[in-house]
């Protein structure tokens, strides 16, 4: 059996010592930490972005407890500075009903200050990617885009703009539209509709503090040093309204049914009257509007929340591709875990590698699948719950227990620590890959216990720490 040694769970190799060359397709926040995190553990990598340079865009993220105990070693703690100062610092979520009567406070552990990093997602990539433009063995080639992927039982790599790339092994972190996906498993490379899309904005909270009218949105905030947040629950509809770093922005998102074909862009420029039609009958809604009315029409996005069924193997016919993140199983984001089972599969796949080592890539490959398979299905099944929890409510059932509608924070999930449970489960995985006895992972949440169990919370309580 296979001895699991390697640099350990905060480990780093010297730069290209394990000879292995990896190509990183797709440079979003999981792109990016596969790799640094393969450069940690002493692989050469070369990234790939189709777009020509890496901008702040986007809106709200939240990588809770378990993503942040990867992040945390970065550059020794400079990547954990350098996002100090862009967190959202939210204590509580108020949950409401759509008149705006407050259901239930939950508190925010796992998220907030101290144990994971809400923040802006363009902002957290930019962070991360310029700490991997440091890093020794690391090259990027942005402005390209992968026409092919292809393999043999040696090599594997990509064809771009005439070039045929080679490595020992392909990272495909491509997103919810991955072309890798279809070369893995042979579909379409078509996700469907969620039958949901969301409305996102994010913007500058100057406009909203000076406004009698809108100010309670950010009150408290700057004293306090704290952030707002708020979840407006409805039928087949929930609206989240909160403030960004101490108060100085404000940001919101609404899940609604989708009305259009799949066929149609998954994401074009939203219109806020659109959305406030959306919320017109809610008697709450008179006092959400003067605040969505002052988003800059340039800040606004609908997109479809789009969805692809768990795929068999997220590894190529010849066991040299590999998708992670969005491109294997993407998250709806009621699942508060989209970016942070991202970060999960770069740290295991890039540990996975070094404890193989370069003569049995494939095999380490497939450990990794055996360690994060379970792991990542279920917790993408628990978005799909929380958010049905939110639109599908049972009032007479909340009247008794609101509690049932919180956000999930289940310490298997959040007081994980992927990078400890790679080294500690290798050779077990690695025994599963070459006999083809079934895997049983500890990843997961224990068999007969209620998968969503919020003990996080209390384990934060107890202990003082997150993980």
């Amino acid at each position: 059996m296979t001895k699991a040694k390697g640099t350990g769970p905060s480990g780093t190799a010297p730069p290209g010592s394990s000879g292995i060359t990896v190509i990183v397709v797709g440079l979003g926040i999981g792109g990016l930490s596969a790799v640094i995190e393969c450069q940690r553990k002493g692989h050469h990598v070369i990234g790939i972005e189709q777009q020509s340079s890496l901008k702040p865009i986007g809106d709200s993220i939240g990588l809770a407890s378990n993503a942040a105990t990867v992040v945390k070693k970065w550059g020794d703690g400079s990547v954990d500075a350098a996002l100090a100062p862009l967190l959202n610092l939210p204590d509580t979520m108020d949950i409401c009903d759509s008149a705006g009567k407050l259901l239930v406070r939950s508190r925010m552990a796992g998220y907030g200050e101290g144990h994971g990093y809400p923040c802006h997602r363009g902002e957290l990539a930019m962070v991360l990617y310029e700490h991997a433009r440091t890093l020794e063995c690391v090259e990027f080639r942005l402005g390209h885009r992968i026409l092919d992927y292809w393999e043999d039982n040696t090599r594997a790599g990509v064809i771009m703009d005439g070039e045929r790339l080679a490595a020992d092994c392909v990272i495909a972190a491509d997103g919810v539209h991955s072309q890798a996906r279809r070369f893995v498993s042979g579909d379409d490379g078509r996700p469907h509709s969620s039958g949901y899309a969301m409305y996102r904005a994010w913007f500058d909270a100057e406009a909203v503090a000076t406004d009698p009218e809108t100010r309670w949105v950010v009150d408290n905030t700057e004293t306090a040093e704290r952030d707002n947040t708020w979840v407006f629950i409805g039928e087949d509809i929930h609206l989240m309204l909160g403030t960004a770093k101490a108060g100085k922005e404000v940001f919101w998102m609404c899940t609604h049914k989708d009305v259009y074909d799949i066929g149609e862009s998954w994401s074009f420029p939203g219109k806020v009257e659109d959305a406030l039609k959306i919320i017109e009958n809610w008697p709450i809604a008179q006092t959400l509007r003067p605040v969505l009315i002052k988003t800059p029409a340039n800040r606004l996005i609908d997109f479809k929340l789009l969805w692809r069924d768990p795929l068999d193997t997220w590894i190529s016919k010849s066991g040299r591709i590999m998708v992670i993140g969005d491109a294997a199983h993407p998250y709806l984001p009621t699942s508060g875990q989209g970016a942070g089972q991202a970060i999960e599969d770069a740290a295991t796949v890039a540990i996975t590698l070094e404890l193989s080592g370069r003569r049995d890539v494939k095999a380490g490959l497939k450990v990794a699948e055996k360690l994060r398979y379970q792991r990542a299905c279920k917790i993408q099944q628990m978005g799909i719950e929380t958010r049905d929890s939110w639109h599908k409510a049972d009032w007479d059932q909340l009247e008794q227990n609101a509690a049932i509608i919180e956000m999930p924070r289940p310490h298997w999930i959040f007081g994980h620590d992927c990078q400890e449970y790679a080294y500690a489960e290798f050779e077990k995985a690695m025994h599963s890959v070459r006999t083809g006895v079934e895997y049983q992972p500890s990843n997961i949440a224990p068999e007969g216990e209620d998968h969503q169990k919020v003990d996080f919370q209390a384990h934060v309580a107890a202990t003082g720490v997150a993980a």
